[in-house]
């Protein structure tokens, strides 16, 4: 069998080297357009992709369009939750002198029967302690046979104690119902704006609790031994709460917690809509998404049964509204990257892509304009 060679000796070297030259071109030209593919039109996107930030849906025109009240003078009390502390502190600043015995246990025992009366609303959890060797940290003018704490000198006397109650150990708000047992050759009572002594010998702060001042009696003081009675440390703690709370008529107290929760929830749900929708770089995860539609569902559902007249149906959406939109608002994962906005992504990026991509895009111009002279020879030649 013969083979037929293609005889290639008739072709001359110049016109070699131009096929050479167009296939090294188109090679460049290819490799060119491969780089812009991957880099481009594959890099980008997935990169892209790769560093957004995960937003799930929310249903911002429903919440944007509650409607809220404006704010009063109640709103300023204690802050509202679901759960409370009692913190009961004994206050004995001279122990060396008398001996105090007061049992908190029988207190919490007659507090009882009033925290169950609101328990439907919010629940507490009542702890004790005890302070030895503390003054009240102001002082008092002496009156006759005692001294008097002015109603002006009242605020100055929580500061110093805040440092030494221990209520920043709980997650959950604190009520402060403090028994201050004065010297006995130093009794204290507390005087009113008119110079007058209280019946009570109690002091109110909204927000913070109640300061009892129990004077131990003159045979207890020559004694050495005082025992405080518990029921009237209760009942001047009920009615210290009573005022905390504004418990009237438990009813109207229950409707009140209502409205307070659905317009608690209602601003804390627009406020976090307001700062989603201001900055993009909040992860909204799906489990928050979830809490926000929740809550937003349980406010229309309470409105709705609080007009039908269903008063613990009502309380029962309230409570969740309230829960799910204070556990959105607070949520960590809204801060995940709360610090790494698109600015900082694009500094970050920016010197990585730039280098790779400028000879890419030089190059694409150049494959341009080389394919422009082409067209132009060619429409010569024509």
């Amino acid at each position: 069998m013969s083979v037929i060679k293609k005889d290639t000796s008739n072709v001359s070297p110049k016109k070699k080297n131009i096929e050479e030259d167009a296939s090294d071109a188109n090679f460049r030209t290819l490799s060119i357009l491969s780089y812009f593919i991957v880099l481009v039109l594959l890099g980008v996107p997935i990169w892209w992709y790769t560093t957004r930030v995960y937003r799930a849906s929310l249903p911002l025109d429903e919440i944007n369009s509650l409607q809220l009240k404006s704010k009063n003078s109640s709103d300023f009390g204690l802050p509202l939750s679901l759960d409370y502390d009692i913190l009961i502190s004994f206050i004995h600043p001279d122990p060396q002198t008398i001996n105090i015995q007061a049992n908190a246990r029988e207190i919490d025992h007659y507090l009882q029967h009033f925290l169950k009366k609101i328990s439907l609303v919010t629940d507490f959890i009542v702890k004790s302690q005890w302070l030895y060797l503390t003054e009240l940290g102001a002082k008092p003018r002496k009156v006759m046979d005692h001294f008097a704490l002015l109603e002006n000198q009242l605020p100055h006397v929580i500061t110093p104690l805040e440092t030494k109650l221990w209520s920043h150990v709980s997650p959950r708000p604190s009520i402060h119902l403090v028994v201050y047992f004065p010297h006995c050759q130093a009794p204290l009572y507390i005087y009113n704006s008119q110079n007058q002594m209280t019946s009570t010998n109690t002091f109110i702060s909204p927000r913070w609790g109640g300061i009892y001042l129990m004077n131990p009696d003159k045979n207890a003081c020559k004694l050495g031994s005082f025992k405080a009675d518990s029921l009237l440390i209760a009942s001047t703690f009920q009615e210290i709460l009573k005022e905390l709370f504004k418990v009237g008529n438990l009813k109207e107290f229950t409707l009140n917690k209502i409205e307070e929760m659905l317009e608690s929830s209602k601003r804390t749900l627009k406020s976090l809509a307001q700062l989603l929708s201001e900055i993009n770089s909040i992860v909204i995860s799906d489990k928050v998404a979830d809490k926000i539609k929740l809550a937003l569902e349980s406010v229309g559902k309470a409105e709705k049964a609080l007009a039908m007249g269903h008063g613990k149906e009502a309380l029962d959406h309230a409570k969740l509204a309230f829960k799910n939109s204070e556990e959105a608002f607070g949520d960590p994962s809204l801060l995940a990257l709360l610090y790494f906005p698109d600015d900082q992504k694009y500094a970050i990026y920016i010197p990585l892509f730039l280098p790779v991509m400028i000879p890419v895009i030089m190059s694409l111009i150049q494959i341009r304009k080389q394919l422009g002279s082409k067209n132009a020879d060619k429409t010569k030649i024509d």
